[in-house]
């Protein structure tokens, strides 16, 4: 099979068909064996693929409960000091004292008032409005860490892309993590749509580590906010705390070094000086750019409005297509710069 086990088995049979789920046969692969695989240790033969499988299906039965669909978004339940609550992201609630529509996968359609939300972070909590006996039937989900992930473990995510459909539960989507980075939002591939804002990421104990905030033009590249973003900041979200965007204003035009050449569609780079920052970086003359800072870009004003929150000298990832294929570089922005 190989190549690595053909993607480890086309990321176990696009995570076992969605959760439809169909019956993986029996193996004898220890359990040490298998947390390492999913720490990012390669299948190394059939029976390793039917564990991890095996796993999967158990771990989406686990979780699904707990997925649930808001309008055009998705959000995780969770309990709290006895109380139920849930995560979702900034961008889906806005802001404080809403009511929010949260629908389980069973059908069932629960009351919520928005609380604190933070835009800088894309993070927000919501009180479910129930009673405490009610409260206690509810299913969550355990809250985990997000610092602890590495490159290339294996997570889980849910979400109800382009919205919740009748007699479809939160499709599950296997991928790897891509980056962890001190600050910011994690990465990883597991394919995001629209409608999957707000739904959780989970490790392969079952515990949410991330909850879905950008789409990627490119695939392969989905970020979420850190859980720990969350919970670092808990008790302010509880109160209702709405943090807004950083806006730096004022500031001087900012560009990568290299000029863009802007048409149809992404704009694409002209020149790059040898022994330029932009060059040291990767970047090459007749690079088309399609991402900015997580930000989809074909137009010059969406590359301004995607620089407008930073400064020179800072450091942003772009995503540029090269020979068909996405590259992910990390630019130092320059005052002038060219764009």
């Amino acid at each position: 099979m190989s190549r690595p086990l053909l993607a480890t088995a086309a990321a176990l049979a696009l995570a076992c068909a969605a959760a439809g789920q169909t019956t993986a046969p029996a193996t004898q692969v220890t359990d040490d064996r298998l947390a390492e695989i999913f720490s990012g240790e390669e299948p190394e033969s059939a029976a390793e693929l039917a564990a991890m499988q095996a796993h999967v299906q158990q771990l989406i039965k686990q979780v699904l409960p707990a997925t649930v669909s808001l309008p055009g978004a998705s959000g995780v339940l969770v309990q709290r000091d006895g109380a139920p609550f849930l995560l979702c992201a900034a961008h889906v609630t806005l802001e404080a004292d809403k009511d929010i529509k949260i629908r389980m996968t069973n059908g069932r359609q629960l009351a919520g008032t928005s609380l604190g939300a933070n835009h800088q972070s894309d993070v927000s909590l919501v009180r479910v409005d129930v009673d405490a006996e009610d409260a206690a039937k509810l299913p969550s989900v355990e809250i985990g860490k997000s610092a602890d992930l590495v490159r290339g473990q294996w997570v889980l995510m849910l979400g109800h892309p382009s919205g919740r459909k009748k007699g479809r539960t939160a499709p599950a989507r296997l991928g790897r993590v891509l980056r962890v980075p001190e600050e910011g939002y994690l990465v990883t591939d597991c394919t995001m749509q629209g409608g999957d804002s707000g739904g959780p990421l989970f490790d392969m104990q079952g515990r949410v580590v991330g909850i879905n905030s950008r789409i990627s033009g490119n695939l392969a590249m989905n970020m979420h906010a850190p859980v720990d973003a969350l919970m670092s900041e808990w008790d302010e979200l509880l109160e209702g705390k709405v943090t807004q965007s950083r806006r730096r204003r004022g500031r001087s035009r900012l560009g990568f070094g290299a000029p863009l050449k802007y048409g149809d569609g992404c704009p694409v780079f002209e020149d790059v000086a040898e022994e330029s920052a932009a060059a040291k970086a990767g970047l090459k003359k007749g690079d088309r750019l399609f991402e900015i800072d997580g930000e989809e870009i074909s137009s010059r004003r969406d590359v301004m409005r995607a620089l407008r929150t930073f400064r020179a000298g800072d450091k942003v990832e772009i995503v540029v297509e090269r020979d068909g294929k996405g590259l992910e570089l990390e630019i130092e922005l320059e005052q002038g710069g060219g764009r």
